[in-house]
């Protein structure tokens, strides 16, 4: 921690190593990375597992870069139009810029070791950010001081909140002509619903940004030199032009925290006997670090990365206030399916591990991601998947350093690493001990990961036969990587289809099978992935009836099938949901010795959760493929009663197949209809364009426009709220220009169709002359009209 000095002080951090420390690291990154994984150097309250995360081109990638460099795991700063980053390593990262595959990377800061994610800011690859988060005890939210909050800002700060993660966060790009510090806290405050709690000032001259003030040491912090690595503090004395406004800044801080935070009441009337300015830093700090691990409220920093200012104090923020692994609540997990059970932090307890990434490398196979929540992961140990229910084998556990491993014997509790040797885990997956019989016969699972439905979808075909196995070994690598990458066979034509979130998400597959795993393969035209419903309930009897290689195979049961309404969508209690569809199935309860109807036997040689794992399965094959055009049902409700085995004639697979069947015959009966993917699109453009704008979304574009948004609104109604006073620093704008040079953008909020929003970004550019810009995201499934469907169905049949 930096402590309250006198007079001017030149600290020089580098990850608060000692000198040798420093020595080994600027020689070899990897002496430093053996003292960042050594595990007697680092406790538990000791460790840090965070996240970066943030709308595209905020700054995420040259933050991280900076923290490498200053904690020492570098010996010069990654620049990313170099193409030399440590965590953009990917030959497609590399080209384009940004930022494709969540990368981890361990290193030391202050005695802590920081586990680090660098989470990509693109819709595209919003997977990477959930599956990130899921894991994450804390995050960095980085946002543009120009843009302020964006619409992907908005989406990873959602995912964030549903699994309660603590953050802060950093205004970047301070020194950009129209930055405003200012108005983005505001835009924390309204947009992301979060009480921002100002903890720096930024110090602005003609230049840009020269420093800043720290509210809470009331200091003045510079950076000396090119790299940034040494800062000058020195205390803020009442001739500064900024003492007013760090008067200010404090006591707004002090003021706010006594709302949220009893133990700074205390220090404030018995230790400072009433005086903002007298409150100590180390006050300050514990009370900051207790509203933030309560997600109360959110510490604000500044700076501009690039210009290698302002990194430092988010370490340390990281290291002073966001959680250790024993300051976040025990993990949720499900018995049989139902009934829920905590899984307490405990080093010596039992095995209990989440699998939430998967990756291929061409020489050690794939790498599985672990974070484990109890107990200790050795290598050579044999555990068991409760999801697959399979046995597997670890051959080596290694921790990452972006594409470089080190290889090591443990992974205790509260920690993240990778394993090597699974073949068959997946993202999402839970691993226990091998010999504990209560978790493997109960079937625990750890919460699951939530995967987006993919938009778009184009056939792949290879460049001749024998290209065949290679790439659909490729695809099964790939799909096993990337849950939002579905892989399947049209039956009707019998090509290969690959769906992803979006063209720059396909694009990226064609790239990684070409370059990656060197097959020869073209893809086809880029198609949206629809959706279809049923318009009428349907119920069916089913009967599944059927020789397999000699044997006879029956099972029997009823398929009820229903719309499911807008407002029913909230009443899922009881019911599985699953792609949008909400799932029930009735099975006999132990007891019943004489079931009813609706309940009917089953054999005594079927497992009961067995038998419903089989009938889920063909629940989800029955609704994997549409009566209209063959695509995924969403929105309908299913129930399977009334099931009937018949004995040795009647197995998991038949009962499967039966209630598949089941599904497809009620389709068929309810009538189906088309779903397209609606976008909710947020487009920024200067005040004379709004109209021409809007005329093309609510018009050319089909779509309905359903707000208008300015940063003067922003700042109008957040000042005005009488229950919350935020404080905010005033902003001048003259960043590299005078104010009149900066013109505040209107942003036009729209719903609209995905497939009218193909070629939007040209189209955008010839509308406003290159001034506009826009983001978009999935937000579910919308009916279309008669006529629209009729010609969707004619475009993909050809007549």
């Amino acid at each position: 921690m930096l402590s309250l000095v006198l007079g001017s002080t030149l600290v020089r951090q580098r990850a608060g190593f000692s000198a040798v420390h420093r020595c080994i690291a600027r020689l070899s990154a990897v002496g430093c990375r053996g003292y960042a994984s050594g595990p007697k150097d680092f406790s538990l309250p000791k460790t840090r597992n965070i996240g970066i995360i943030a709308h595209i081109d905020a700054g995420k990638t040259t933050t991280t870069e900076r923290m490498l460099y200053y904690a020492g795991v570098t010996t010069k700063i990654g620049d990313i139009d170099d193409g030399d980053t440590v965590m953009d390593y990917l030959k497609a990262e590399r080209e384009r810029g940004i930022t494709i595959n969540s990368a981890a990377i361990t290193f030391g800061w202050n005695g802590h070791r920081i586990n680090l994610i660098d989470t990509p800011g693109h819709v595209d690859f919003t997977i990477e950010v959930e599956r990130a988060v899921r894991v994450l005890d804390g995050a960095v939210t980085i946002l543009d001081g120009v843009a302020g909050v964006e619409a992907q800002t908005e989406t990873v700060w959602r995912q964030a909140d549903r699994y309660g993660i603590p953050r802060i966060a950093f205004v970047n790009k301070m020194d950009r002509m129209g930055a405003a510090y200012g108005r983005t806290v505001l835009q924390i405050w309204k947009k992301l619903r979060a009480r921002p709690l100002v903890l720096q000032v930024p110090l602005m001259a003609e230049t840009g940004i020269e420093g800043v003030v720290d509210l809470v040491t009331m200091e003045t912090v510079q950076w000396v030199g090119d790299d940034g690595l040494t800062m000058s503090r020195s205390p803020l004395d009442n001739t500064s032009t900024l003492y007013e406004e760090a008067v200010r800044g404090r006591t707004a801080l002090v003021e706010a925290l006594a709302e949220l935070d009893d133990g700074i009441v205390e220090a404030f009337f018995d230790e400072a006997d009433g005086d903002h300015l007298k409150v100590t830093a180390e006050s300050l700090k514990e009370s900051l670090r207790r509203v933030t691990l309560a997600s109360k409220a959110v510490p604000v920093l500044c700076g501009a990365a690039f210009r290698n200012m302002g990194v430092q104090p988010v370490l340390d923020a990281v290291i002073d206030y966001l959680p250790s692994p024993l300051d976040r609540p025990a993990a949720l997990a499900k018995l049989d399916g139902s009934k829920t059970q905590l899984i307490p932090l405990e080093e010596n307890g039992k095995l209990c591990a989440l699998a939430f990434k998967v990756t291929h490398d061409p020489r050690r196979g794939p790498l599985v991601y672990v974070k484990v929540y109890s107990g200790k992961l050795n290598t050579r140990a044999t555990i068991f998947n409760t999801t697959t229910r399979t046995k597997e084998r670890v051959n080596k556990l290694l921790q990452m350093y972006a594409k470089d491993v080190e290889e090591i014997p443990s992974i205790t509790a509260g920690n993240i690493g990778v394993i090597v040797g699974l073949r068959d885990t997946r993202t999402g997956d839970t691993l226990v001990q091998s010999n504990d019989t209560n978790a493997i016969k109960s079937g625990l699972q750890l919460n699951n990961i939530d995967v987006p439905s993919p938009a778009f979808f184009s056939a792949i075909e290879p460049a001749s036969v024998s290209e065949e196995k290679a790439i659909d070994e490729a695809l099964k690598n790939l799909t096993r990587e990337d849950p939002s990458l579905k892989v399947w066979t049209d039956a009707d034509s019998g090509q290969t289809l690959i769906s992803g979130m979006g063209e720059l998400h396909l694009e990226i597959v064609k790239d990684r099978l070409i370059n990656d795993f060197k097959v020869k393969a073209e893809m086809g035209k880029m198609c949206i992935s629809y959706r279809e419903t049923c318009q009428s309930p349907a119920v069916v009897r089913s009967t599944f009836d059927r020789e397999v290689l000699g044997k006879r195979s029956r099972a029997n049961c009823k398929v009820e099938l229903l719309p499911l309404c807008e407002e029913e969508k909230d009443d899922h209690e009881g019911w599985i949901v699953d792609a949008g569809n909400y799932l029930k199935i009735h099975l006999p309860s132990e007891n019943d010795t004489h079931p009813s109807e609706e309940n009917a036997s089953i054999d005594q040689q079927l497992k009961k959760d067995d038998v419903r794992r089989a009938i889920q399965t063909g629940l989800q094959s029955g609704l994997a493929r549409g009566a209209v055009l063959g695509f995924p049902l969403t929105r309908v409700r299913v129930t399977v009663s009334d099931l009937e085995t018949f004995g040795a004639d009647t197995s998991l697979g038949s009962v499967s197949a039966c209630v598949a069947k089941g599904v497809q015959d009620a389709i068929k009966q309810a009538g189906s209809c088309l779903l397209e993917p609606m976008m909710e699109v947020h487009t920024e453009v200067n005040d004379n364009l709004i109209g021409t704008v809007v005329s093309d979304l609510s018009g050319t574009r089909r779509g309905h426009v359903i707000g208008l948004e300015s940063a003067t609104d922003v700042d109008q109604e957040v000042t005005g709220s009488q229950d919350v006073q935020v404080y905010a620093p005033v902003d001048s704008l003259d960043v590299n220009g005078d104010v009149g040079e900066y013109k505040s953008k209107q942003v036009v909020k729209a719903h609209v169709p995905l497939s009218s929003m193909l070629g939007y970004s040209n189209a955008l550019r010839s509308l406003t002359g290159g001034s506009g810009s826009f983001s978009m995201r999935v937000i579910g499934y919308g009916e279309m009209s008669k006529d629209r469907e009729r010609a969707v169905i004619a475009e993909m049949k050809g007549y």
